[in-house]
């Protein structure tokens, strides 16, 4: 059951008293901002009793266990909408002053307050990195990295230190990392970017991050409900995480989740709490192009650099069903999309249990805030809030409630089906029948659902840590499949089926774990010939399963393309590595 709150009902109720108090609706006459609040009422309805359906089932699919939506124009909240539970064992609901942890919408702030450092004249984003942190230092054999740099993920550093937890050491440790581009050439997120620009920003302002955004951007924008780190002392106030169970194998409904460690946080790439409201006044100041209520919060000259698209962030036009021309980038800690002309805002953000979504149509001149406290799909309902909206201002159809969803539904289940053998003479059956697709074990048959274009996932013991992954021929055929580190093929199966390993790797193949929240598990495998790592679902250091390349005796790039991720293993006992470094990132073996 949801919860729903219209801000523009107030001019509403006095022309309702009016009209049961005698009066009539033409005298005296009503002006036009009072009939524009009744449309907009009327329309924040049609839009959330549209939305409403979409949101139920999302959150039965993923588990949500609570949820804030909240629907802001250029002149003020419109609406908002809460569901669930800030805590599933008593019950609470989420309310409209329900903190949550807003993840990487924290970067826009403190790209925008570094820009109006940059106003203040205590900062030039264009002069490296080095000019305002002395220590900062990254090998590279390029020229230095400049702050605009960080700001726009092209540094070329890599993601995260997620094994230090909320302290500058994090910006201090790329010290010990390489680049692995030209700075501006390309694009790579970078949580270290985001803390290193947290230090920089203190040291350039001599402010704490908490007194930058609560005088530049909470006070003038009202937001009185959030807070700028997280601490313990707003702990109470702010819905309870929820995560799945399990870390090193894929997510599953059938899985109950589980409270979420809580930890304070107070650097600068995710620390914000907020609630839908005050990020919807957020959203809002975008939607104006930086002012807010009582005047500019940057200058039109700088947010028009924020919310513009920055060399080496474009992904090339791409086609999107029906939709053509789409333009996809990245701002100064934004990112910036175009649809057939329609200008997009919008940023995600993840913490441990916590998901949310900031978005805005810069264009049409609404925006939506969602928040999340587990698992679920707040980019998706924040856009089909936004299309929704779009399509009733114009008067068009608005979206069909989702039809159920039957995961084990597979169309071309068939042509999965067979025996696929391994060269030690193992093999693994498929069965199919009616539009579904089994694995068959014994006289038992377990039912897979699909999870990619060709690849599966079932629960069942012995099955639940990987997916299977089928390939197909150059006919499109499927011919082999992968699951864990076994491999099988069936009798058509024409490419190589033997391969050299080289003995070393065997070394670095088992299971790796750390304490840190958003990164506490890798496994590395031979399979088909290949060094892969694995990675258990969720977290934005998550890469699910990739390619190790070789470059130097125990040291790998993550992935075939050219990345600033990289493994390496130390520390040989008996044959074995017990310890791995992903980008200075610390695992042990189990």
């Amino acid at each position: 059951m949801s919860r729903f709150t219209s801000f523009r009902r107030t001019a509403v109720v006095r022309l309702l008293l009016f009209v049961l108090l005698g009066g009539t609706a033409c005298s005296p006459p009503v002006d036009d901002s009072t009939a524009s609040l009744a449309s907009h009422v009327s329309i924040s309805e049609r839009i959330f009793d549209a939305l409403e359906p979409h949101v139920e089932a999302s959150m039965k699919r993923y588990r949500t266990p609570g949820l804030a939506l909240a629907l802001t124009d250029r002149n003020g909240l419109v609406g908002m909408r809460t569901w669930g539970y800030a805590d599933l064992k008593t019950k609470t609901p989420v309310t409209e002053q329900t903190l949550f942890q807003i993840g990487s919408i924290t970067k826009s702030f403190t790209a925008l307050a570094l820009l109006q450092a940059q106003e203040d004249g205590a900062i030039d984003v264009n002069e490296p990195v080095s000019r305002y942190l002395p220590w900062f230092e990254v090998k590279s054999r390029f020229e230095p990295i400049r702050v605009r740099h960080l700001m726009t993920h092209t540094a070329g550093i890599p993601g995260n230190r997620d094994d230090i937890f909320s302290s500058p050491y994090m910006a201090v440790a790329l010290g010990q990392q390489s680049t692995a581009w030209p700075p501006g050439s390309r694009f790579s997120y970078s949580n270290v970017g985001y803390q290193t620009l947290h230090a920089l920003l203190l040291s350039v302002t001599g402010k704490t991050y908490e007194e930058i955004i609560q005088q530049r951007f909470f006070g003038p924008l009202s937001m009185t409900a959030s807070e700028p780190t997280i601490r313990l002392d707003s702990r109470l106030r702010q819905a309870i995480g929820y995560v799945p169970p399990y870390d090193d194998r894929p997510m599953h409904d059938s899985r109950s989740l589980v409270e979420a460690p809580y930890h304070e946080y107070r650097i600068g790439d995710g620390c914000i709490q907020s609630t839908a409201g005050d990020l919807a006044s957020y959203v809002r100041m975008w939607l104006n192009r930086g002012a807010g209520p009582s005047g500019p919060i940057v200058s039109k000259k700088s947010f028009s650099v924020f919310a513009s698209i920055q060399p080496g962030t474009t992904l090339e036009p791409s086609e999107d069903g029906d939709r053509e021309n789409i333009i996809r980038g990245y701002g100064f800690g934004v990112g910036v999309l175009e649809i057939d002309g329609t200008e997009y805002l919008r940023h995600s953000g993840g913490m441990v249990g916590h998901v949310a979504y900031a978005g805005a149509n810069m264009t049409d001149g609404y925006g939506v805030a969602v928040l999340m406290n587990g698992p679920g799909t707040p980019v998706a309902l924040g856009d089909l809030a936004l299309e929704i909206w779009r399509a009733a201002e114009k008067g068009e159809a608005l979206p069909a409630p989702p039809e159920p969803q039957d995961s084990l539904k597979i169309d071309n289940a068939a042509e999965y089906a067979g025996v696929f053998r391994s060269q030690s003479g193992s093999s693994i059956e498929l069965s199919a029948a009616d539009s579904t697709l089994a694995v068959v074990r014994g006289k038992e048959e377990i039912p897979l659902e699909r999870r990619g274009t060709d690849t599966f996932y079932t629960p069942a013991a012995g099955f639940d840590r990987y997916y299977l992954v089928f390939g197909r021929d150059a006919d499109g055929t499927v011919v082999e499949v992968s699951h864990g580190a076994d491999w099988y093929k069936t009798d058509s199966f024409s490419g190589p089926a033997t391969f050299d390993v080289p003995d070393a790797w065997a070394a670095f193949v088992g299971r790796y774990r750390n304490y840190s929240p958003w990164f506490p598990y890798f496994e590395v495998l031979i399979s088909k010939g290949d060094l892969v790592v694995v990675t258990g679902e969720g977290g934005e250091s998550s890469s699910g399963r990739t390619r190790l390349i070789p470059l130097g005796p125990n040291s790998f790039q993550v992935g075939e393309e050219v990345t600033p991720e990289r493994v390496q293993f130390f520390d040989m006992v008996d044959g074995r590595a017990t310890r791995a470094s992903w980008s200075g990132h610390q695992f042990f073996r189990q």
